[in-house]
């Protein structure tokens, strides 16, 4: 767009020029560039009779031209206005504001205007409640006939989160939302950019949440993960710790690992590592392989936060969101996190299987020592294998 391109109003799209709901309801959120814009939309509409130059609105707001592609663009995202291009110019279409009874209905554009005025000013806002009175209007049908030409639809806002339906799942398998204002939001932005409905994104909400917290970010992760081919190229063993890394909760995966190992307990300090990882919008199955991979490099039956997160920093780096893409990657690595027992031939033909994994895996160590590491090896695949009974 340039300030000598050409532009055009659709035809008979006169809308009303009370700016009351405007800078009531739609001030707080868009700004008063959006506004200005917006009013000087309706205050020129001429019906669609001419082209003009977008500079005439530049002169007259006094904007430039990346402030004005700012305010239009707000405009459009909240339904105030519809931009359309063809071959020669651009088309501009005025929408009317909507009223405060169909704007304060709708959960998501209530709750950003709440995140910006608070819950009180926008309870001041509200009409009256007329539920308990006795409603003595008629209906369509009562009215108009079958031939009736009339449409009388009330406006409809362009966001149609069911937020009800959602929070009523929420509450009967007992998940919550971390910031419910934020994260109203974001659910509905990814409904729209994924069309998905409310209970796929439920769906998805209780697959990504942790400890029964919704996890928005998390779900987009999961929305964007590439679909991974056939498993053909991984070895039995890996495919053994891909099935459990993708059917284990972070805490329960590490107590089946260090169960293998011969520790019995997870300590509140590995907890907020997970926790810590949760939080940084890995999904699970990714952090699970991070596990596998810490105690395949460190001869430790315990996790440690610096270790953990530099594989977190090597997966993060790769943007590998599943297991299979997290176990290529660190096992390109793995040889960095061994400390410092690089071997040539395993620069050569290093696996990806976790050394624990391989039963002809020998290091280098006494034979007793040995012994002692082998069964405890065998003892944490089997207890994968097994699912963790």
């Amino acid at each position: 767009m340039k300030p000598i391109d050409d532009f055009s109003y659709v035809k008979n799209n006169q809308v009303s020029k009370d700016m009351t709901n405007l800078i009531r309801l739609y001030l707080p959120i868009v700004g008063s560039d959006a506004v200005v814009v917006y009013q000087y939309l309706t205050s020129f509409y001429d019906g669609g009779q001419k082209k003009h130059k977008f500079a005439e609105i530049l002169n007259h707001t006094l904007f430039d031209l990346p402030r004005f592609e700012e305010a239009l663009a707000i405009l459009t995202g909240i339904d105030l206005v519809a931009f359309y291009q063809d071959l020669s110019h651009y088309v501009i279409e005025l929408r009317e504001p909507l009223s405060p009874q169909t704007f304060l209905a709708n959960p998501v554009y209530r709750r950003l205007l709440e995140s910006h005025i608070g819950d009180v000013a926008v309870a001041d806002l509200e009409m009256a409640d007329l539920s308990q009175l006795r409603n003595l209007s008629k209906k369509f049908s009562q009215v108009f006939s079958d031939k009736g030409e009339v449409d009388l639809q009330p406006l409809q806002s362009k966001t149609n989160f069911d937020l009800e339906s959602f929070k009523q799942r929420m509450t009967l398998d007992g998940l919550y939302f971390g910031h419910e204002k934020q994260d109203v939001i974001a659910l509905n932005n990814l409904c729209e950019k994924f069309q998905l409905t409310w209970f796929d994104a439920y769906q998805l909400a209780k697959e990504t949440a942790s400890h029964h917290k919704i996890l928005p970010k998390r779900m987009l992760v999961k929305l964007q993960q590439p679909q991974e081919a056939d498993a053909e190229d991984f070895s039995r063993e890996e495919g053994v710790i891909i099935r459990e890394a993708k059917q284990s909760t972070p805490e329960t995966f590490l107590a089946k690992v260090k169960t293998g190992l011969g520790a019995v307990t997870t300590t509140a300090k590995e907890k907020k590592i997970l926790a810590d990882l949760v939080e940084m919008d890995f999904l699970d199955e990714v952090i699970n392989i991070m596990v596998v991979y810490y105690f395949k490099c460190n001869q430790s039956a315990t996790l440690g936060r610096n270790a953990m997160m530099s594989l977190a920093n090597i997966v993060s780096s790769s943007k590998a969101t599943s297991a299979e893409a997290a176990l290529r990657v660190l096992s390109q690595h793995s040889q960095a996190y061994s400390k410092g027992k690089r071997r040539e031939q395993a620069k050569q033909t290093s696996s990806s299987v976790p050394d624990w994994s391989n039963p002809n895996y020998k290091e280098e160590t006494s034979p007793e020592e040995q012994a002692r590491l082998d069964e405890l090896k065998k003892q944490m695949l089997s207890k994968l294998e097994r699912g963790g009974d």
